[in-house]
C-alpha cells in the first residue's frame, strides 16, 4: 500500500459552517454531553455529486472528516458511506483496492484506515451519514456482526437510499440541532443494509432448517416459549403427530424438539440478563421456565455458568 503516513485524529468543531445552512450538501451535527449519553447519535450526513474529472473531496468539511488520497483518513466513529450514480474505488487496511459502483454501500468502523473516490472517467453522487455512541460496539461484542466494509445492496437499494435521504432532510431542518429522530432515521439506514448484507448473528439465534414443517415449528416455539409449551403443541401448530415431528427435527435439525424449547428460552433469557435489570425470579417466568431453580439448571447444564454469572460478566463488559 503506497501510503506514506496516517493522519492524526484531530478534535471535532462542535458546529460547522455548513451546518448552519439548511441549504447545504452536508450538515455536522452538534455532540454535546447530553447527546453522547445516547446509545447511538448522527454526527454527520451529506450528499455530493462529483462530475467526471472533479477532484475529490470538495473543499469545506472539518478537518476530522476532510482527507486526500494519499494519506487516506481515520475516523473514530461509524460510517456509511452509498453510492447512488456513478462509480469509483476503495481502499481499506488490509483490504486490496477494489471497484464500487451504483447500489454499493462502503461501511467504514472506527478506527479503520481507509480511502474511497470516484473514477475520473464517470464521476459519482454519494450518500452518507456518520453515527457515534456504544449501540454498534454492543453489538459487535455480543457477536451481531452486519459491519462489512462492502456491501452491493441489490433490491434492498432504493429502500436503503429513501432512508438516508429522509435523514438527510431532517438534519436540514434543524441543522444545529440533535435529536431522537435521527437517531431513528440512522437505525433505519442500519437495519436496511444489515438486511442486505445478510448480517451475521450468533449461533444462539433461531436456526433455520430444510423442511417447512420444521422450520414452521421452530417458529412457534419461539414465538411460544415463554409459555407452558409441550411437544404435542408444537405438533399440532405444524400440523403434525407428536411422533411425526420429532422423526422430521432428527432428520433435519441439529437439536430435538424439547431442545429447541430449552434453546429459545435460554435466548430469551440471556437477552434479558444482558439488556434489563429484572431480577432472576422474573426472568425466569417472562421466558417459560416456571420457576427460577429450573432456569438456573438449565443453564448450568447448557451454558455452564448460572444466570447470576452471565449478568455479572456482561456488567464488567460493559463497563470496564
Amino acid at each position: 500500500m503506497a501510503v506514506s503516513r496516517q493522519p492524526k485524529i484531530r478534535p471535532k468543531p462542535a458546529t460547522s459552517a455548513a451546518g448552519k445552512n439548511a441549504g447545504a450538501p452536508f450538515h455536522y451535527l452538534p455532540v454535546g454531553d447530553s447527546v453522547r449519553a445516547w446509545e447511538l447519535y448522527v454526527t454527520g450526513v451529506g450528499l455530493q455529486t462529483y462530475a467526471p474529472g472533479e477532484a475529490y473531496p470538495k473543499a469545506g468539511h472539518p478537518s476530522l472528516y476532510d482527507f486526500n488520497w494519499r494519506e487516506g483518513r481515520i475516523l473514530p466513529e461509524h460510517t456509511i458511506i452509498l453510492i447512488t450514480d456513478g462509480a469509483g474505488e476503495f481502499e481499506f487496511r488490509n483490504l486490496p483496492l477494489t471497484k464500487c459502483t451504483a447500489g454499493d454501500a462502503l461501511l467504514i468502523a472506527p478506527g479503520q484506515w481507509h480511502r474511497y473516490r470516484p473514477l475520473p472517467a464517470t464521476g459519482w453522487t454519494e450518500l452518507w451519514m456518520c453515527v457515534g455512541g456504544e449501540y454498534l460496539h454492543r453489538l459487535r461484542s455480543r457477536g451481531v456482526n452486519f459491519m462489512k466494509p462492502h456491501v452491493s445492496l441489490g433490491e434492498h437499494f432504493p429502500e436503503t437510499r429513501a432512508a438516508l435521504l429522509a435523514l438527510l432532510d431532517s438534519a436540514r431542518k434543524k441543522s444545529n440541532h440533535n435529536n431522537p429522530l435521527l437517531t431513528a432515521k440512522a437505525l433505519e439506514v442500519i437495519a436496511r443494509i444489515a438486511e442486505a448484507g445478510g448480517r451475521q448473528t450468533p449461533a444462539a439465534d433461531k436456526p433455520e432448517a430444510a423442511d417447512p414443517r420444521v422450520r414452521d415449528a421452530i417458529e412457534f416455539i419461539w414465538n411460544n416459549s415463554h409459555r407452558a409449551l409441550r411437544i404435542g403443541d408444537v405438533a399440532a401448530a405444524a400440523g403434525l403427530l407428536p411422533r411425526t415431528l420429532e422423526r422430521q427435527f432428527a432428520a433435519s435439525h441439529s437439536r430435538t424438539v424439547r431442545a429447541e424449547i430449552e434453546w429459545s428460552r435460554c435466548a430469551r433469557a440471556r437477552r434479558l440478563l444482558h439488556d434489563t435489570k429484572l431480577p432472576i425470579k422474573e426472568i425466569a417466568y417472562a421466558c417459560g421456565f416456571g420457576d427460577p431453580r429450573r432456569m438456573i439448571d438449565v443453564f448450568r447444564r447448557r451454558e455452564g455458568v448460572s444466570p447470576s454469572h452471565i449478568r455479572a460478566r456482561t456488567a464488567k463488559t460493559i463497563f470496564e
